[in-house]
């Protein structure tokens, strides 16, 4: 189960508030030199959603600098990467040589394993994900060439990715209260592929439909929860038609809808099985996962998995009673 940890200097004296929010940032984030442009007041709060191998941050603050040199990387490496969604103010990335200036619609990614400067020259706020860099390695990505490069968030694969760092600071409490982040890292993983090879072009058809595709099931996964999701919107989400969307899945074993209801039914056996949602009733959680008819849920349930919502949720959980209720029902 994640955990949220919040600092904010509101509650301290104006000569403490860089102290504290550099503890705060050395113990849950790694090691950093921080300064606030020879500011006198330094404001900020940093809110943490810590989902194990997965961090969400939400920062706000006035204008400050910080620096990860080599010494402070051989100190404390954890080994990740940094996705950062600038949400309000400009912020300046520099690393590999290369430098870039982030306004509100745009993302970029750093390596916190090599030194960098991140400048705020304002105000900020920014989201951001703390990755493991083996998730996007294995992938085959460059990190080298893909670090402190500017990444729309108004269009295209950029726009998916800016989007699902932002919904998941919405949802942050259920994110972290549901979630061990392997799904979250999985799609952010993909959409930061995606939007490399967007960035950088593909060169055949079969390349420009797969990622299509993949641009499909991004979509699809971040918005399983909305029972609004339909064709129509993914085809506007995307910016092509409800027939090249039948195109685009045609080699598939299901259709799109299909695959969409198939998705939000492991969503949901995944929460029947979590000890943290015992409270929450079944209607509610398929509910929450874009059903709105409990027979439709009930009978799409039994057929995918072979056992009732009710049945399946006992034996995952270890309910002794189910155990005895099926004896009964042999004798």
């Amino acid at each position: 189960m994640g955990a949220l940890s919040v600092v904010s200097t509101a509650d301290v004296a104006p000569a403490e508030r860089l102290a504290l929010w550099g503890d705060f940032v050395w113990r849950h984030i790694g090691r950093l030199q921080s300064d606030t442009f020879g500011d006198s007041r330094f404001d900020g709060r940093l809110e943490i959603g810590d989902l194990g191998g997965l961090k969400l941050l939400d920062i706000t603050a006035s204008r400050h600098r910080v620096v990860r040199t080599n010494t402070l990387i051989r100190q404390d490496d954890r080994g990740y990467v940094k996705i950062v969604a600038q949400i309000e103010g400009s912020a300046c990335f520099e690393q590999n040589g290369r430098k870039v200036v982030l306004s509100p619609g745009e993302w970029s990614i750093y390596d916190t394993t090599r030194s960098y400067i991140v400048s705020n020259p304002e105000a900020i706020r920014q989201h951001a994900v703390l990755l493991p860099r083996s998730r996007l390695t294995r992938m085959g990505l460059d990190l080298d060439n893909l670090v402190v490069r500017r990444f729309s968030g108004r269009s295209g694969v950029g726009r998916l990715t800016y989007d699902l760092l932002a919904s998941a600071f919405a949802e942050m409490p259920v994110v972290t209260s549901r979630s061990n982040g392997d799904d979250l890292a999985e799609t952010m993983s993909h959409l930061v592929r995606l939007a490399a090879l967007d960035q950088m072009g593909t060169s055949t058809e079969a390349a420009l439909h797969e990622t299509a595709r993949d641009r499909v099931k991004a979509y699809i996964s971040t918005h399983l929860h909305d029972p609004m999701l339909s064709l129509d919107r993914i085809a506007a989400a995307i910016g092509c038609s409800k027939r090249y969307l039948h195109k685009l899945f045609s080699d598939e074993e299901e259709t799109l809808n299909s695959y969409i209801w198939q998705m939000r039914l492991e969503r949901i056996r995944q929460d029947l099985a979590h000890p943290g949602l015992r409270g929450k009733s079944i209607t509610e959680i398929a509910f929450a996962w874009g059903f709105n008819s409990s027979t439709h849920f009930s009978r799409s349930f039994r057929e995918r998995y072979g056992v009732t919502p009710r049945d399946y949720r006992a034996m995952a959980l270890g309910d002794d009673n189910y155990w005895l209720r099926l004896a009964d029902a042999a004798e």
